[in-house]
């Protein structure tokens, strides 16, 4: 065997060898779909809206939040998945009325805690693309607002495994984001509307969530 055969055989092994290790392990689920749904706070504002008073803008910043999540263990620490969150709120006032819809889809990256009998309990990040939406009215007028941005997530799940495949859990997820523009339709005109420094345009929220996961 000359030294280039060697050298492959040896890579071989070392292949294998790693491939025992790491994808081998039998004592963990490789993969989880969950579902959560709860309660979501944009904490710095609430850009779009109808009106602008401070007591209307908390109103609609608080709202129901859910999410659908899909994970992949390749090792028993480390994750890699993707996740969508949505936040809808409702408000009205004299002149009109505003019901707000923002959808997040992000990859993420984490770590989770090593193998337990009934404890999973995992992190992530990840950028994502945030899309906005306002299906409101002024003086029984629609008005429709879109709005698209970045943005970026961090994402925290506790579960306890009623069983192999089931599990009951809580999250805890952080969003950064911000608008830079909104298009805005009103009584057949169509307007961009540029945010800047002056312009609070913030989009970050926090989310509390409850829900189920499935492992297999």
């Amino acid at each position: 065997m000359n030294q280039a055969q060697l050298k492959t055989v040896l890579i071989i092994i070392v292949l294998v060898a790693c491939h025992g290790t790491l994808f081998s392990q039998k004592d963990f689920e490789r993969h989880d779909f969950s579902f959560h749904a709860g309660y979501g706070n944009m904490l710095k504002g609430t850009p779009t809206l109808t009106i602008d008073t401070h007591s209307y803008q908390r109103e609609l910043a608080q709202g129901v939040s859910w999410d659908g999540q899909y994970h992949f263990r390749p090792i028993k620490r480390f994750i890699f998945g993707a996740i969508y969150t949505g936040f809808s709120s409702k408000g009205s006032h004299p002149e009109g009325k505003d019901h707000l819809l923002i959808h997040f889809f992000s990859p993420q990256i984490g770590m989770c805690n090593a193998h337990t009998k009934h404890w999973q309990i995992r992190g992530g990040v990840g950028p994502g693309v945030l899309f906005l939406r306002n299906n409101s009215e002024v003086f029984g007028k629609k008005r429709k607002v879109k709005a698209s941005s970045i943005g970026f997530l961090i994402n925290s799940n506790a579960t306890y495994k009623l069983t192999s495949s089931l599990g009951l859990g809580i999250g805890v997820q952080y969003l950064f984001s911000g608008l830079v523009r909104m298009k805005t339709h009103y009584h057949g005109e169509t307007t961009i509307v540029r945010f800047d420094e002056n312009h609070d345009a913030n989009l970050s929220r926090l989310n509390l969530t409850t829900g189920l996961s499935y492992y297999f």
